[in-house]
């Protein structure tokens, strides 16, 4: 038995996701928006969250983002299951890299879908399931840009960035599409925003990296923010995803 919670703007999918988890021997939560959402992760942390995207004023990717970047371990590492009617493969991709560890798109089968969570619950610790997902969302993001279907196996290297990665070359650097060079990244950083990077791209938690560094977590957060902004990348959650992937390389 676990406890989930579902985050849907619509009755009655939150209804039957609800019956349909309760069914199967599980305790559910519900929120109807994703400000909701995140109040309810701070009271009980769930052992799954079924998010949806496209909600009013705070949508689905924004309370991805929070909770994936929460200083809270473990909220940052609470399984979230993407459940959401936009099915376009670089969506999908998005969900891997940003942090999801599955994603359905909707209409959903009620078997599916509990099998979902099953496997989601059974599977790996939580940070290995989402670094496996944003590796095969990075090499789904690489076919798409290659013109091929993202679903096939591709044994070729894939190229290190797309419009999902969107940390910047190094001057002077020819690093073109198809190209498995790394992104190395130097001068635009302080050399303590370097090291910072440098830990945390050798260790699986932040606070490990804090520890290391003998620093709190909230000081680790606010360093991979600022360097996020001096790259030029979106979010806490890429900076990490594209430093545990080997896509962004720090320079010494």
């Amino acid at each position: 038995m676990a406890l989930v919670l579902v985050v849907d703007d619509e009755p009655d999918i939150r209804y039957l996701e609800q019956m349909a988890l309760e069914s199967d021997g599980h305790l559910v939560m519900t929120a109807s928006d994703g400000d909701d959402a995140l109040a309810a992760v701070e009271i009980e942390v769930p052992d799954v969250v079924l998010l949806d995207v496209m909600m009013p004023e705070v949508d689905g990717w924004t309370v991805l983002d929070q909770l994936k970047s929460h200083l809270d371990d473990r909220i940052s590492t609470v399984r979230v299951i993407m459940v959401t009617s936009l099915g376009a493969d670089m969506e999908k991709a998005r969900g891997g890299v940003s942090g999801a560890i599955r994603y359905l798109v909707k209409p959903v089968d009620t078997d599916d879908l509990l099998a979902t969570v099953r496997e989601a619950l059974a599977g790996d610790p939580e940070p290995q399931q989402r670094l496996a997902a944003q590796t095969d969302a990075l090499t789904a993001v690489a076919r798409i840009e290659k013109g091929l279907d993202p679903d096939e196996v591709d044994e070729s290297p894939r190229p290190r960035l797309s419009r999902l990665e969107r940390a910047p070359r190094r001057p002077g650097s020819d690093l073109a599409d198809g190209d498995d060079a790394p992104t190395v990244v130097g001068d635009e950083l302080t050399e303590t925003q370097r090291r910072v990077l440098r830990v945390v791209a050798e260790n699986d938690s932040v606070s490990n990296s804090a520890a290391i560094l003998g620093v709190s977590r909230a000081n680790i957060y606010a360093s991979l923010r600022r360097s996020a902004r001096s790259l030029g990348i979106e979010s806490v959650t890429e900076v990490l995803a594209l430093l545990r992937a080997g896509v962004l390389v720090v320079s010494d």
